[in-house]
């Protein structure tokens, strides 16, 4: 990787105003490994979002200018700043009236060459923050160096084929700024999403486990629906919905079965494929939690709502003297019944 040009800019929300960081050789030098560190956190995070610019959109076009007029990058970073204070400010503007503060931040701004035909843009911005000096305890701003970015784009351009661009936390002034609207919009991705999975666990029910299928299908419909409006990463869904689950039979290997899930996105293509981070909307997923029945009588029905802990331990099997049936522990039931015999 050929690293062409880095620049950072601070962010002043509340004076209004940006600067760029000016170092001695030794801060220099830093500044190039933190940013480098940067690129690789954007180049390998999970959780991004494919978008595509707007016609006219400031950074891909300052972009384009800087490609053919290298002496153009510190106007194009200078814009970049402006445009991004603008944002912050009429994002601050909108909280004003809950007495809330936009956290300070820092531009990063990158660019690189994988190879003589791309030409990477990376851009990072950063949320400072606040720490006690040591020496004096005196309050200071700081970039964190082990925290990931709260909102990135890595941009790829290449002559004679589309622009790629992804997004990661795509929080509003960030969108705004950028100027791009998502591919697949957010009812897509998240019916897209969905389907995949239902299609992974149909398979969890052809292998015998169908009390496990039946938890954690309708956990995932109940994780959705919960969380509808809010933006999900889909690995955290996995983790919440599928990493966590008991199994319900224990040859139900819940562990791998995660793990199956965890490359969904990647291995997903054309109009079944979804984003690894979107904003849910249910209104394209018409699944519902379901029950399943199982008749013992022609009057007596067993029916089971959800996924019930400790199965094998709760319904037992009874065989005795020619006599089949199965034995349910349930205190509830057992009060029932006792009343009734009384």
């Amino acid at each position: 990787m050929r690293y062409m040009n880095t620049t950072c800019y601070h962010i002043d929300i509340q004076k209004g105003t940006y600067s760029e960081f000016i170092g001695n050789a030794s801060s220099k030098q830093n500044f190039q490994d933190f940013a480098k560190e940067a690129v690789k956190h954007t180049q390998n995070t999970s959780n991004a979002q494919e978008f595509i610019f707007n016609s006219g959109s400031l950074v891909e076009k300052e972009f384009l200018t800087y490609r053919d007029h290298l002496p153009h990058w510190t106007v194009m970073c200078d814009k970049f700043s402006a445009e991004l204070l603008v944002e912050q400010q009429a994002s601050q503007r909108s909280i004003d009236h809950l007495n809330k503060k936009v956290t300070p931040g820092s531009l990063l701004i990158i660019h690189c060459k994988p190879n003589a035909n791309v030409d990477l843009l990376v851009l990072v911005k950063m949320e400072q923050e606040e720490f006690a000096n040591v020496i004096d305890f005196e309050h200071q701003y700081g970039l964190p160096t082990e925290k990931k970015a709260l909102n990135t784009a890595l941009i790829r351009f290449e002559k004679g084929s589309p622009t790629s661009l992804l997004v990661s936390r795509t929080n509003a002034f960030w969108v705004k700024f950028l100027d791009v609207y998502p591919v697949r919009s957010d009812n897509v991705n998240t019916a897209n999403a969905f389907n995949a999975i239902d299609i992974a666990l149909r398979k969890v029910k052809r292998d015998g486990f169908k009390a496990d299928h039946l938890a954690l299908r309708n956990h995932l419909i109940t994780y959705l629906r919960n969380n509808e409006g809010k933006t999900v990463v889909y690995a955290e869904l996995v983790e919440t919905v599928f990493d966590s689950h008991k199994p319900l039979d224990k040859n139900f290997l819940a562990k791998d079965f995660a793990n199956s899930l965890r490359d969904l996105p990647n291995k997903k293509t054309g109009k079944q494929a979804f984003d690894p981070h979107f904003q849910i909307d249910m209104e394209d997923v018409k699944a519902k939690k379901r029950t399943t029945s199982i008749g013992l009588t022609d009057k007596i029905e067993l029916s089971l709502k959800d996924g019930i802990e400790n199965l094998d331990e709760t319904i037992l099997p009874y065989d005795e003297n020619g006599r089949k049936g199965i034995v349910v522990f349930s205190d509830e039931g057992f009060e029932y019944f006792k009343k009734s015999e009384d």
